[in-house]
């Protein structure tokens, strides 16, 4: 009996952790939360919070937590750091050189990150107030396709890492979906019955929620996309 139960935990386990160090479909079982960065001159601490699920989680806090470095080491590959503590819900990392001083402020330049994460906080050393980064703010559903399809291009681009765009048409198929496409190629983002939430599908079969706000003032009636995730660190200037 006891062997039996523990077959059947390898199984779960191995069929449950192995997304989180393989491939896109990690996005499934290891979302991101927060990240928190408190930056210190030319360096930062970050701490990443996460939502491993049950059953990996489990095994993480029996077992430790190797199994999580491959999928740290791919959101971070454009950071050089050191692990400081890993566990089932968070790792702290030291990371290096992440600014630079120049002319009496310490500059970081906007990173891309490996992953979407929900939330970024910032702290830095010449303020006790943290600042709050989430829903970035992507379009004007009446100016697409107008004015700024550049806004939604760059998004896919940069963001999703879409490269088949540039030669892309846009077109408004109805009042309730855009559509990307080339010949070969295309994305939908098509909007709910109460202009609360979008969704962007991808041909591959990707797909990506977004957050449709509702103007006020001279704005009513218009809708405004955002990103319900971010995908880069902010630009930030700091004294020390």
């Amino acid at each position: 009996m006891k062997k039996s139960i523990m077959v059947i935990f390898i199984v779960l386990f191995f069929a449950s952790i192995l997304p989180i160090s393989e491939g896109t479909s990690a996005n499934h079982t290891f979302e991101i939360t927060s990240l928190t960065i408190n930056f210190d001159k030319t360096n930062a601490t970050f701490i990443v919070n996460y939502d491993l699920g049950k059953i990996p989680k489990t095994y993480i806090l029996l077992f430790g937590s190797k199994s999580i470095e491959p999928k740290i080491k791919d959101i971070f590959s454009n950071f050089d750091y050191d692990i400081v503590k890993m566990n089932q819900d968070e790792t702290i990392l030291h990371v290096k050189n992440i600014s630079r001083l120049e002319n009496g402020f310490y500059l970081h330049d906007s990173r891309k990150l490996g992953a979407s994460i929900n939330t970024i906080i910032i702290y830095t050393p010449d303020s006790q107030d943290q600042k709050k980064y989430s829903n970035t703010y992507l379009f004007n559903w009446d100016n697409v396709p107008g004015i700024e399809d550049y806004r939604l291009l760059n998004f896919l681009k940069d963001d999703l890492d879409i490269n088949w765009t540039e030669n892309a048409k846009i077109l408004k198929t109805d009042d309730t979906t855009i559509r990307v496409f080339t010949a070969e190629n295309s994305i939908e983002i098509t909007l709910d019955k109460n202009n609360e939430n979008a969704l962007l599908k991808i041909s591959d079969g990707r797909t990506n929620n977004l957050q449709v706000k509702g103007g006020s003032g001279e704005n009513i009636g218009k809708l405004y996309i955002y990103s319900t995730s971010l995908y880069w660190t902010p630009n930030i200037y700091y004294r020390s």
